[in-house]
């Protein structure tokens, strides 16, 4: 019966029961509420085997954090929170989306997406 357990190998060799997680990000639609008070960031992932985790932050064009969440084992396909900017930021000011699937120490994968407070939808596919 042990036998037919499947190991898979860490980075250092060890093996491991869990298999690796590959979710992906396929495309994104960071889309601005026209009134510049929130914004919805949707994203496309692969399949996958792991409920992966996600962070999303929105960064002035500076780097500087203004709202951050973490979605930790995404269960949906495409999930799509919507975060409050916060009051008093003008409607067409520059922002960036930072989306990044979590592996156990660094990002799988990082995604940045320039958009404006209360502009169009950004909408793109990811190439891999």
């Amino acid at each position: 019966m042990p036998d037919d357990i499947q190991f898979y190998d860490n980075p250092d060799g060890r093996p491991s029961k869990r298999p690796p997680s590959d979710a992906r990000i396929t495309d994104y639609r960071i889309m601005p509420w026209p009134d510049g008070t929130r914004v919805t960031v949707e994203m496309g992932l692969t399949p996958f085997k792991e409920f992966p985790s996600i962070d999303v932050s929105i960064l002035t064009e500076d780097g500087e954090v203004l709202r951050h969440t973490s979605m930790v084992g995404a269960m949906e396909r495409r999930p799509a929170p919507t975060m409050w900017l916060p009051r008093g930021i003008a409607k067409g000011t520059p922002l960036i989306a930072l989306i990044e699937v979590l592996g156990d120490e660094a990002p799988l994968q990082t995604v940045r997406v320039a958009f404006t407070v209360a502009g169009p939808i950004v909408k793109q596919s990811v190439t891999p």
